[in-house]
């Protein structure tokens, strides 16, 4: 065994974190390098790859995969009985904490057995193009070249959540509330984040729920149409721009984004109100602070010339006593969810 491994209490306790760590050469904490570990994602999933190590915090950056196997992540929603099953390729923490680059993803049938694959250039869950040059990498046991299949995971998983609120709210008598945003909404149903402040528990069945994991701005230009045969809900609160500064790392485009996200609403919903959350500041992207407080400050200077309300949480969980968040560094944790769930309730 390398006498130089770094295993952590992450790995003993099968917790979320670094698991372990083999350095290119001699670890010395505070002092950046590189080299090969595993890490434990709050949702299941566990990387195993090439990792940076900055001095504070291990990164994924280089070639690696992430086994979706026992992740709440790895259902493909109502629309598919596949479940996700295993990426393969590049990480740039540099441009998203999470996938970033060629890769394959691999999908299983629910007894286990290989189904299909699909090659292209991922950020996050999400094809953002083709596969940059030649294919050459290997496929993993069981999958074959004729089982590539062009797949889209964060648009399966929008398509049960769309197909859910539709069906739920189409003929409602009561719609109040409508949530439209990512994965802060959605895994606000998720136990193992929101615990006893699941929005299902905390809010009235007249609150829609149409949380997308993953989405952006402009991803929601394809989303609300499919919405138009929704009442006209009295309020909508809106929790997006979060996952477009984290991968574009642009404030004026993701604004431009966000002008067509709210001209597209208003049409669709003319009689409601609209509620814009400011973009959160989670541990894991503290660098991108200054980013996210320039958008922030736009958003506010704009609202009146929009007609929203833009609402912010930032000071409630700067003054928390507890961590407000989950230990992925990037969403609420059952604290934080409460703290969410009575800032809501404030203006709601």
């Amino acid at each position: 065994m390398n006498k130089n491994i770094k295993i952590f209490d992450s790995f003993k306790t099968n917790s979320a974190g670094i698991w372990y760590f083999v350095p290119e050469g001699e670890f010395k904490k505070g002092k950046p390098c590189k080299g090969f570990g595993q890490i434990k994602y709050g949702e299941g999933s566990v990387y195993s790859g090439e990792i940076y190590y900055d001095g504070k915090n291990f990164e994924k950056l280089g070639y690696g995969q992430q086994d979706f196997t026992l992740s709440t992540l790895s259902s493909c929603g109502a629309v598919s009985s596949d479940v996700l099953y295993k990426y393969v390729g590049k990480f740039d923490y540099r441009k998203t904490d999470w996938i970033y680059g060629n890769g394959i993803m691999y999908y299983k049938g629910a007894d286990g057995n290989p189904t299909h694959f699909r090659k292209a250039f991922f950020s996050g869950l999400s094809v953002i193009g083709e596969y940059k040059g030649e294919f050459k990498e290997p496929l993993l046991d069981g999958y074959t070249p004729e089982m590539e299949f062009f797949c889209d995971w964060k648009n399966m998983n929008a398509e049960s959540v769309i197909k859910r609120v539709c069906e739920m709210y189409t003929n409602a008598d009561n719609a109040d509330v409508l949530f439209l945003g990512d994965s802060y909404f959605e895994l606000a149903e998720a136990q193992d984040y929101a615990g006893v402040n699941k929005f299902s528990a905390c809010f009235p069945e007249s609150y829609a729920n149409a949380g997308i994991g993953g989405s952006t701005f402009s991803d929601w230009g394809n989303y609300l149409p499919r919405l138009k045969v929704l009442p006209q809900f009295k309020k909508i609160v809106v929790n997006l721009g979060f996952n477009d500064l984290h991968s574009n790392r642009n404030d004026v485009s993701t604004f431009e984004h966000y002008i067509e996200f709210l001209k597209l609403t208003k049409k669709i919903f003319p009689e409601a109100q609209i509620y814009v959350i400011k973009t959160v500041h989670a541990p894991n992207f503290g660098e991108l602070k200054e980013l996210e407080d320039r958008f922030n400050k736009t958003l506010e200077n704009s609202a009146e010339q929009f007609g929203v309300k833009v609402v912010d949480w930032n000071g409630l969980i700067a003054e928390s006593s507890e961590s407000c968040f989950h230990c992925d560094g990037v969403h609420p944790n059952e604290y934080g969810y409460g703290i969410f769930r009575e800032f809501l309730k404030s203006f709601l």
